[in-house]
């Protein structure tokens, strides 16, 4: 069965690889199994734009994930008043997103574990007063051990940097010790947590890693065969985000898409809202 997952970004700049191991590729993961709204955040309509284009060029596929601007939707500040009489401060954003698009899950970039438990409390709330269950509470994404972890190093380099700035930072890698890992260990180590975005063959992965915790294979290789493998994903993506880039008009169509089905949806949970707080 398909849950409905909420995930948010906020624009900080261009995403970078660090999101690329973490958020951009749990997106990835779930967009084949799953039903998403990726919630787009920026001080500006350009801002939104470029997030846009930073995950359409990294293979998010708008017609499985839901990619929405907030401002563009103002059927959510609607709501949020609606529930301002029953929402403490802190929870109304959550709980609004919790109300109007119902997911089951909720990502920990969309909220808090605490924001997420005080929107709960809300949702049982307004079902309270509606004297039955009419809003689902939603469950915090991967809670515990995932393996979309974030990584043990700055990689705060946009994954759309030219192929020298990519494999410099590669090359700079730190090793396990240096991260506070036993110094054979792959499981959180920057350069394996790279080489599994990059490298499509995961048994092979697999093989290096276990050569790796041997001691046949030094990371000065590894980091060799990652700087390869990484520029071979990345060439293509970086000429589609180019491509975006020059074209705003399709990152607006992508857009106003989303928004749209995004404001039918909350609209209807509005109504049902508002009936049971009257």
């Amino acid at each position: 069965m398909q849950a409905t997952i909420l995930c948010a970004e906020r624009h900080a700049g261009p995403l970078t690889l660090g999101h690329l191991v973490s958020t951009l590729r749990q997106r990835l993961f779930f967009q084949d199994r799953h039903n998403q709204y990726l919630l787009l955040d920026g001080e500006t309509d350009e801002q939104v734009l470029d997030l846009a284009a930073d995950h359409l060029a990294v293979g998010i596929d708008p017609t499985r994930v839901t990619l929405l601007n907030r401002r563009a939707v103002p059927e959510l500040a609607t709501l949020q008043q609606a529930l301002h009489s029953i929402a403490p401060i802190q929870a109304g954003a959550t709980a609004t997103l919790l109300a109007g698009l119902q997911p089951q899950l909720v990502s920990a970039h969309a909220a808090s574990t605490e924001a997420l438990a005080a929107a709960n409390q809300v949702i049982r709330a307004v079902n309270a007063r509606a004297g039955r269950k009419l809003l689902a509470e939603s469950q915090a994404l991967l809670p515990t051990r995932t393996p979309f972890a974030a990584p043990r190093a700055a990689l705060d380099i946009p994954f759309t940097a030219d192929a020298d700035a990519i494999a410099a930072v590669i090359a700079a890698l730190p090793s396990a010790t240096q991260v506070g890992l036993p110094e054979r260990e792959t499981d959180g180590h920057p350069l394996f947590q790279l080489l599994t975005v990059f490298e499509r063959d995961l048994p092979f992965v697999d093989d290096l890693k276990a050569k790796f915790r041997r001691g046949g294979l030094s990371e000065r290789v590894v980091k060799a065969h990652l700087i390869d493998c990484a520029e071979r994903m990345l060439a293509p993506v970086r000429e589609t985000r180019a491509a975006l880039a020059a074209n705003r008009g399709t990152l607006q169509a992508v857009l106003d898409a989303g928004n749209e089905a995004a404001r039918g949806t909350v609209a209807s949970a509005l109504a049902e809202v508002r009936i049971a707080l009257s």
